[in-house]
């Protein structure tokens, strides 16, 4: 069996490989020679220039650049035609190229040379970077938007931190002024917080430790006749300033009243009067405690007006001094009643505010009512000046690290035996 197998084999054509390259190609691609004149162009080149090959051929190409650039190109290209092949093929632009309906395009060209120097030909490959273009040109404006932010930011800050040290000056000034201040209202509270008055049959010690540099306790012990001690102890609203400029207005209300010939219950009841037509519409509202130690007929009367129980002290007996009326300040017609007790040689009498009771631990377990009486009676047969520090210390010790968060006032007094 014979046979013979035969293979047609094509003939390479380099010229047909470049012309299907040529005119498949991405990017443009124009030929010059070497007076610039257009004589090859590829159907990416009339796409991206919007005129066809027939109006392009034989004709320069300077009409799509504009004026201020043309010679400039042709001068571009004389020179890479001066330069080593490898430099010569670098990329260069962005260059502006006019289309034909006078759209603007941005493009980036690489050009290659052949032919002897004297004639040479210009092989352009032109490619659209526009929306390159486009993008860093947003990403420039962008930075310079952000530098300028940056600027401004800094700008800001400079200002701000220039504000913030007038501001601190103005309020280092304002705190020493205030120090200055409320150095001058402690001094005036501890003008008005009477002198104890030295009475036969009686002997008073007091503590008076205010939350902040002044605080709204108030307390006053006079003479109103031979051997009567009247004793007055209120407890305003709130702390610190506020509370102390209504001490102030209660003292001078009570050196209206303080010596008049009448019980408690009576004094109380004008008082409450007095300030609520005076200053009742200021919201501030006060518990007071008033009582009359007569040490003619050992007795003492008291009246109450919203104070914290306050302690009579015998031998046997821890008893509690109820109020007998509501806060002061809060209507006018209010009054208040009186409760009288008989007195022996020996026992005591223990008045407070009642920032003793409510002070809180970082617990949050209050202080409260029946420690103080467990240690009153616990210290009733020692002598009675270690009474209110044995008391003041017992709270410390429970409030441990914290600080006190009322103001506190303490009296305690001694009836004693006449001399």
């Amino acid at each position: 069996m014979t046979g013979s197998t035969s293979f047609e084999q094509k003939s390479y054509d380099p010229e047909e490989r470049y012309s299907q390259l040529f005119h498949s190609a991405i990017d443009a691609i124009v030929s010059l020679d070497k007076d610039f004149r257009i004589f090859l162009i590829n159907p990416a080149a009339e796409n991206m220039s919007g005129f066809l090959a027939s109006e392009l051929m034989g004709k320069t190409i300077e009409h799509q650049f504009p004026l201020r650039i043309r010679n400039r190109f042709y001068r571009i290209l004389k020179n890479v035609a001066k330069l080593p092949d490898k430099k010569r093929r670098k990329p260069f632009g962005p260059i502006r190229l006019i289309r034909k309906d006078k759209s603007i395009l941005i493009s980036e060209v690489s050009v290659s040379v052949t032919g002897p120097e004297d004639s040479y030909q210009y092989h352009i490959i032109i490619r659209d970077i526009s929306e390159k273009h486009r993008i860093l040109i947003e990403l420039k404006r962008a930075n310079q938007t952000l530098k300028k932010m940056d600027r401004e930011k800094e700008e800001l800050l400079e200002r701000l931190e220039e504000k913030v040290r007038q501001r601190s000056r103005l309020l280092a000034g304002y705190y020493k002024s205030m120090k200055e201040e409320l150095g001058l209202a402690k001094r005036l509270q501890s003008e008005i917080l009477s002198a104890i008055p030295s009475i036969s049959g009686i002997q008073v010690h007091s503590a008076y430790l205010p939350m902040m540099e002044v605080g709204g306790d108030l307390y006053d012990l006079f003479e109103i006749k031979p051997g009567v001690l009247r004793v007055f102890l209120a407890d305003a609203t709130g702390h610190g300033i506020q509370a102390a400029l209504l001490t102030m207005t209660l003292k001078g209300i009570l050196e209206s009243l303080k010596k008049k010939d009448l019980d408690p219950g009576k004094i109380l009841t004008e008082f409450n009067h007095e300030y609520c037509k005076n200053f009742g519409n200021i919201g501030m509202f006060f518990s007071c405690f008033l009582a009359d130690i007569d040490t003619n007929e050992k007795r003492i009367v008291y009246s109450s007006g919203g104070h914290p129980p306050q302690f009579f002290l015998s031998e046997d007996l821890v008893m509690g001094l109820d109020r007998t009326g509501s806060l002061l300040g809060l209507d006018p017609s209010n009054s208040y009643g009186i409760f009288s007790l008989s007195y022996r040689e020996g026992d005591r009498l223990f008045l407070l505010t009642d920032g003793i009771y409510e002070e809180f631990n970082s617990d949050k377990q209050q202080f409260g009512e029946l420690a103080v009486q467990r240690l009153l009676a616990k210290k009733f047969k020692e002598p009675m000046e270690e009474t209110i520090p044995a008391i003041l210390q017992a709270l410390m010790d429970h409030l441990g690290k914290q600080k006190i968060q009322d103001d506190i006032t303490a009296i305690l007094i001694s009836l004693e035996p006449k001399t």
